[in-house]
């Protein structure tokens, strides 16, 4: 970067906080996209006034692809957070009567732009937000969680929140793959089947062609989901088998997805679509049971975990999906695990979210050095995860 482009730089930066920091004039800012070389902790930073018990003040929201943070802070402490310095490629600034726009290049140069306005800024603290599928959406009555006066039943309120930030994750990764079309999606365990329609209905709201697969063990659950697929006239694009998640062929897939099944069916699941090639993986375990029967003494760090049987539980429940999320990068996925949903609205509120992308046989130290560590972690604990067993990543091995 040139002297020149440091100097155009500051200024900008200068601008963007004085106009932030305008009380009287301040509408919203939005920073987004990264500058090379720059890791900015958010990809986004939505910005705007919020009035709290008479106090005017900045309420930035934090997007990653995983969860949104909001935080609020005083006009004159904005400054100090340094975030315009943080890396981000991308300034939107509206005031009143002016929306100011930066953008970084490549090589550093700025390019700033500004163009009249007349806009109101909002103040309201408690912000309605927008709703993927609303209340009355006719797919939720058709399944349940709404009433027909369209709106969610009281005992629903948890499912529905649990299908809207799930809906809300699938939103921010479906732009980083490239899709068929139609897309070709399968819910591994989908019992009644609320994530197979809302997301058919989310897609098809997007004009997004797709073709669905629900697997689930038990014959009524089919016979009720086929029921309400021909009721909601969507049964050309949605297709619901009674079989086990072992027991379905694998054939190719864009996303698949597995919300609560039961113990070592995750595993299941997590194996088919990892076979099927899936590009992205959606999980969310349920109960686990397989590690707790293993374990038979734990490693001499942790024993004052293991005096209190609440704590082993949850020790145990997290290896188990930290195993798992390990497995998965073993085999080609980048894998994280991040809290999909509060706590107040499921115990079960993990979420594992792999994409595939990484070249197994094009990158065999890297690929070698995880399982080495994974391995390790396995002696530790004197441990065979379930997943493990049906992947059969013995066959990889660990020292080439």
């Amino acid at each position: 970067m040139s002297e020149v482009d440091d100097l155009q730089l500051v200024a900008a930066a200068n601008e963007i906080v004085s106009r932030i920091t305008d009380k009287n004039n301040f509408v919203r800012a939005v920073f987004s996209g990264r500058r090379r070389n720059f890791h900015p902790e958010a990809e986004r930073i939505d910005i705007r006034p919020v009035l709290i018990k008479e106090d005017l003040l900045l309420q930035l929201m934090f997007r990653t692809d995983s969860r949104v943070v909001t935080q609020n802070y005083p006009f004159a402490e904005f400054a100090q957070l340094e975030l315009v310095a943080s890396g981000y490629a991308n300034f939107l600034v509206e005031s009143r009567d002016e929306r100011f726009e930066v953008r970084v290049g490549k090589k550093g140069q700025v390019f700033r732009k500004s163009s009249r306005a007349n806009l109101e800024p909002s103040y309201d603290h408690d912000h309605k937000k927008k709703r993927i599928l609303e209340e009355n959406d006719s797919l939720l009555v058709a399944v349940g969680i709404s009433d027909s006066s369209g709106r969610i039943k009281p005992s629903m309120r948890d499912k529905y929140l649990q299908v809207e930030e799930f809906l809300r994750i699938l939103e921010n990764g479906l732009d980083k793959f490239a899709l068929t079309n139609p897309i070709r999606i399968i819910d591994l365990g989908c019992g009644h089947a609320y994530l197979t329609f809302a997301v058919l209905r989310y897609l098809q709201k997007n004009n997004l062609p797709a073709k669905f697969i629900g697997v689930d063990v038990k014959p009524e659950t089919r016979l009720r989901n086929e029921k309400i697929a021909v009721e909601m006239q969507i049964s050309p694009y949605v297709t619901f088998v009674d079989s086990t998640i072992s027991d379905f062929p694998v054939e190719p897939v864009d996303i698949a997805i597995a919300l609560h099944a039961c113990d070592t069916a995750t595993d299941d699941a997590l194996t088919w679509a990892v076979e099927a090639e899936a590009k992205l993986i959606l999980a969310a375990p349920c109960c686990h049971h397989d590690l707790h029967k293993q374990v038979q003494k734990a490693p001499a760090a942790l024993t004052q975990i293991f005096d209190h049987g609440i704590l082993a539980v949850r020790q145990m429940d997290l290896l188990t999906d930290a195993l798992r999320a390990a497995l998965l990068e073993c085999v080609g996925y980048r894998a994280e695990v991040f809290e999909f949903i509060s706590g107040d609205h499921t115990a079960r509120n993990l979420m594992i979210r792999a994409s595939r992308g990484v070249n197994l046989d094009g990158n065999l130290a890297r690929s070698a050095e995880k399982i080495r560590e994974y391995r390790h972690t396995c002696e530790l604990w004197g441990i065979k995860p379930a997943l493990e067993r049906r992947l059969k990543l013995g066959e990889i091995r660990a020292n080439d």
